[in-house]
């Protein structure tokens, strides 16, 4: 169950990544009122979007024969005053409600920003708001793939968040908790999601084998780049909101896995491993070889330059010699992807390096 203070810092979390949040409670929980405070509460738009009473052509927008006999989806006036606000909220509203063809039409809506042709601004999030679908008015389950699409948070507002929102009103939310990552936040935090998808890789993608659970949140591809992304933007110290957005995108199950094995993995940062290879133990476990490995080379391909992917090298060459040569192998392919114009690998690394660099296809010529 999610607080109301946890569910701002999640809406948030996954605005800052442009990954959709799906709030599900019982009715008259405050769903639409929380997206209405927050858009009162930040001055922009917020556009509800009821889709039990919409026709698919209201969502995915209307074909309109154009003069030259092309046809152009013409987006409804709900899209289009977002795109000319350039940011706001679009709210989903009894998602569970939806027949399955406006399900359908909503997928490139929750996730791209995608109505007719008209893409919705960077500003514009997009959060929905759901009743289970045994408590709904002519319930559906949710599709697989529009399911896979959102973050699901399990919205339960304390007896104090109702109290307070009585006391000084519903656009007053709580203040988020989210944070906006900078690229090397988000390199690490990638590299413990490739971490442990290396040391887990059943977990990469685990279609549920009953409605109900495919109705959920289920690790997919999708779902984990999602939480790569989304996660990067909550504190490490935040364990009510780390818990939360993981369970909702990638299920308790695994969820708890990831998060045990986010604790114990303990990555050091990327910058610190370049500029002294001797922190890390290149003896531990290979996933967390990997991970720290993983980090460095995200930090080398965010700084973009030669110097920076260099000295990435460094850290690499320092895994082979402690034993880890098939680890630094696999590292070395994406460090040698990401090489800048002109960019050569250092010298050392061509004379002491050459069977990684051989195992990944690299030879020594640099």
């Amino acid at each position: 169950m999610t607080d109301l203070a946890t569910a701002v810092t999640l809406i948030d979390a996954c605005g800052h990544a442009h990954v959709p949040v799906l709030l599900l409670s019982d009715p008259g929980m405050g769903k639409s009122s929380l997206v209405r405070g927050l858009a009162t509460n930040q001055g922009v738009l917020c556009e509800t979007v009821l889709g039990s009473i919409r026709e698919p052509a209201d969502v995915g927008g209307l074909p309109v024969v154009q003069p030259d006999g092309t046809v152009l989806l013409s987006p409804p006036s709900w899209a289009r005053r977002l795109a000319e606000a350039g940011s706001g909220y679009v709210f989903l509203d009894e998602l569970t409600t939806c027949p399955p063809a406006v399900q359908a039409a909503m997928l490139a809506v929750a996730l791209d920003r995608v109505v007719g042709d008209l893409v919705l601004p960077a500003g514009v999030r997009v959060v929905a708001g759901a009743n289970p679908a045994d408590r709904a008015a002519d319930g559906w389950e949710l599709s697989p793939p529009l399911a896979n699409r959102f973050c699901h948070v399990t919205f339960a507002p304390t007896v104090d968040d109702w109290l307070e929102g009585m006391t000084v009103g519903w656009a007053a939310p709580p203040a988020s908790r989210a944070i906006t990552a900078d690229p090397i936040r988000v390199e690490m935090v990638k590299a413990l999601v490739t971490g442990f998808v290396r040391r887990k890789p059943e977990h990469l993608h685990a279609f549920p084998m009953t409605a109900a659970g495919s109705a959920g949140p289920w690790p997919s591809r999708r779902t984990w780049a999602m939480l790569a992304s989304a996660l990067a933007n909550v504190r490490d110290e935040d364990a009510a909101a780390r818990q939360a957005i993981t369970f909702g995108l990638v299920g308790e199950g695994v969820g708890v896995e990831f998060l045990t094995w986010c604790a114990e993995a303990d990555l050091p940062d990327p910058a610190l491993v370049v500029d002294n290879p001797a922190v890390v133990d290149w003896t531990d476990r290979p996933d967390r070889v990997w991970a720290v490995l993983s980090a460095v080379v995200g930090w080398a391909a965010s700084k973009r330059t030669v110097e920076a992917w260099r000295s990435a090298w460094g850290p690499l060459l320092a895994a082979a010699e402690g034993g880890a040569v098939d680890v630094a192998a696999a590292a070395a392919r994406p460090l040698s992807a990401c090489r800048p114009a002109s960019a050569r690998i250092p010298a050392a690394v061509r004379e002491q390096f050459s069977p990684v660099l051989a195992s990944a296809g690299l030879g020594v010529a640099g």
